[in-house]
């Protein structure tokens, strides 16, 4: 990226951080406090969890105080019943039936909503007090986030950037996060190193489970590419691929198929289809950041799309509780069931993904790219270098070590077999792990097989499926390798280690972008973006607003996960409300279900984009890990192709349908492919062409 362009984008972020309005007193505090005392009540430590285990979970009667005072007596009775309402959203989240209203006991809590935060307080079921103190988040929850892509963008150096907006971040916390008292300077930069060294880096990144799991998985299948590449397996699976895939446009096609085939688990994707595919698209002269662009927006599109696949129970489970508090068309009430219903009907309305997999297909197609992508391309074409020179990869494999001696005979088959098991281990030890959690419950004869499918998905822990599936895979390449007298044990095990020197770089990124990303939930990041936002939430405006929100999100604090967690159990109701008043659509009983659908895939697709942006995104750093590409150079190359896909989904796909109805879709699916198509064929160029010779300076003969 060269230097004047990294200086607009640095500026381009200080000026967004600068021009974010805050949230004003009336009703952004209040929005604010409920959103935290939500946050309180519905996580993990809930306090409705001690009355959970004493009987009937109890309802809540909320007496609330703000400052200033709410003047209008039916929004302050509107925003007490959102409260109230918390306590069956945690028996819906926590699939709890719910008791009779006579047989709940019910529980005070008072809230107060400040200038400085909101306090809670509510009795714990031995009489104690159970309370809450936390600050309203501010513009400096946006910090850590600024600070990391500034400074990552201006040095092109990752993990001190990611350094730098934690420890900031960290103190930001430090200092403002106590409604009492403000600590000293001192007191703030010690606290905040131990803040984050110990609580976010180590505690909550290095010792999460989850983390760890996905990290040996890294190592594992590392280790298993190691393998088989040394053993002849990956040169031979290449040379019979090399007779179907005869150019860079059929390696990149297999590339695109191969990720769509993929489609139950990212992670998955983004390291399974880079690693195997690389050395195709090597020999191809496909540049190593079109690969991480082919492989990354493929990835979370097709998984956000796929009926069955880890992220669509993720998605299901955030708005399953909410939905329950909203009303069909003809009047009746949603049930937690209707959640997958939901889901299909949202489909239409999941622009973003659609149109990144159509621009996916369409630049391998037409043979056409532009912006940093077309360099990058030209580059590898003319010059047959997939990775720019002086540009080191996030963990590029020593060849001399993992290529196999000159007699070892290149078989496809040890590629192949061991792959075959890390897929297929993946999905049966996804599904038997989910049946093993749901076996003795006594409704699974009445289920049909989608259903059946949905729930095993929803308790099948693919981390611990996807670290067993990689053992396994390594196990068998081993096995392989000595059945065949291919490698001594001691060669497997100098390969497998080796295999792994170049991932420390990579996973101090993954563990500092993970850190980061819990400082900015600590801030309060996403909390004060959206309730910055609300005041301009009307119905004509909602979806646009979520699309871009969501994006913003995901983009500052690396996570499209944790993006829905905050927006689509607060979208559902809002959504509906805003619908049903304005009478969308024309009509107000449908408007209020047609602009929840919409909604509910603005906030999903704003997830994905925000998370494509971001190079603190952990898929991201995956998709360039997998390709073994520089992460900066894959972020700045797919840029352009993000915002494309985001533009059309934003004026081809969310303003028509809030314009002319929801069931103008397909007409927006039609725009939309059309505008993609032009764009490239007028903007677009083929990279297999030489390029234009430069132009002489003026004077110059």
């Amino acid at each position: 990226m060269r230097g004047r362009i990294r200086i607009l984008l640095a500026l381009a972020f200080a000026a967004a951080f600068v021009l974010v309005p805050e949230p004003d007193a009336q009703k952004g505090r209040p929005y604010l406090g409920y959103l935290l005392v939500r946050d309180w009540l519905l996580g993990r430590d809930s306090p409705l969890a001690s009355w959970d285990q004493q009987g009937p979970p109890p309802r809540l009667e909320v007496e609330l105080h703000t400052s200033p005072p709410i003047p209008d007596d039916g929004e302050r009775q509107r925003r007490r019943a959102e409260l109230s309402r918390l306590a069956d959203e945690w028996l819906l989240a926590n699939q709890r039936t719910p008791a009779p209203e006579a047989a709940r006991p019910t529980l005070a809590m008072i809230v107060h909503v400040g200038e400085r935060g909101v306090r809670a307080a509510i009795a714990a079921p031995d009489g104690t007090e159970l309370r809450i103190e936390r600050a309203f988040p501010s513009r400096v929850s946006l910090l850590p986030a600024l600070l990391a892509i500034v400074i990552a963008v201006l040095t092109q150096r990752v993990l001190p950037a990611l350094l730098v907006g934690g420890l900031a971040g960290a103190m930001a916390w430090v200092a403002t996060h106590d409604l009492l008292q403000t600590p000293g300077a001192f007191a703030v930069a010690g606290q905040g190193v131990a803040h984050f060294f110990g609580d976010a880096l180590w505690r909550r990144s290095i010792g999460e489970d989850f983390y760890l799991r996905i990290t040996a998985f890294v190592v594992f299948l590392f280790m298993t590419i190691g393998i088989i590449t040394r053993n002849g397996g990956v040169h031979g699976l290449v040379r019979r691929l090399q007779r179907i895939v005869r150019g860079p446009t059929s390696a990149q096609a297999g590339t695109v198929l191969t990720g769509m085939a993929v489609f139950f688990d990212d992670y998955t994707n983004c390291l399974l289809v880079g690693t195997t595919m690389r050395p195709l698209t090597d020999k191809a002269r496909v540049a190593r950041e079109k690969l991480a662009y082919l492989v990354d927006s493929t990835a979370a599109p097709i998984a956000g799309l796929s009926v069955f696949s880890t992220w669509v129970v993720y998605e299901m489970s955030q708005y399953r509780a909410p939905l329950t508090m909203v009303t069909r068309p003809d009047g009746s009430p949603y049930l937690a069931s209707d959640t997958f219903s939901v889901f299909l009907d949202s489909l239409p309305f999941r622009f973003y993904s659609i149109f990144a997999l159509t621009l996916v297909v369409l630049v391998v197609l037409l043979r056409r790219d532009y912006g940093p992508m077309l360099r990058a391309e030209r580059r590898a074409r003319h010059l047959g270098q997939p990775l720019s020179p002086g540009v080191q990869a996030m963990a590029a494999v020593d060849e001399q070590v993992a290529s196999p001696d000159d007699d070892t005979p290149r078989r496809a088959r040890n590629a192949v077999v061991p792959l075959v098991v890390l897929v297929l281990g993946t999905v049966a030890l996804m599904l038997g792990r989910g049946y093993a959690e749901i076996a003795d419950r006594g409704d699974l004869a009445q289920m049909s097989t989608g259903t059946f499918l949905r729930e095993v998905l929803a308790h099948a822990h693919s981390d611990t499926a996807l670290l067993y599936a990689s053992i396994s895979a390594w196990v068998v390449a081993i096995a392989l390798s000595l059945g065949q007298r291919l490698l001594s044990p001691r060669t497997i095990l100098a390969t497998s280690l080796r295999s792994t020197r170049a991932l420390y770089v990579a996973f101090g990124i993954l563990f500092l972008a993970w850190s980061l990303g819990h400082i900015c939930r600590d801030l309060g990041t996403s909390y004060f973006l959206t309730a910055a936002a609300r005041d301009a939430m009307t119905a004509a405006a909602l979806p646009v607003l979520l699309f871009a929100v969501a994006g913003a999100i995901a983009f500052a604090t690396g996570t499209s996960f944790g993006t829905m967690a905050i927006l689509l159990p607060n979208v559902v109701v809002l959504a509906h409300q805003l619908g049903t008043d304005a009478a969308f659509g024309g009509d107000a009983r449908t408007g209020g279900p047609a602009l929840m659908l919409i909604s509910i895939g603005a906030v999903l697709e704003g997830a994905i984009f925000g998370d494509h942006c971001s190079p603190i995104s952990d898929t991201t750093v995956l998709s360039s890990l997998g390709a073994q590409c520089d992460l900066l150079a894959h972020v700045s190359t797919q840029l352009p192709y993000a915002l494309l896909a985001m533009a059309t989904s934003a004026i081809c796909g969310y303003l028509p349908v809030v314009w002319f109805g929801p069931e103008v879709w397909p007409f927006s699916l039609l725009a939309g492919g059309l505008v993609l198509a032009t764009t490239l064929l007028v903007f677009g160029r083929d990279p297999a062409r030489p390029p234009p010779p430069a132009r002489p300076a003026p004077g110059c003969r």
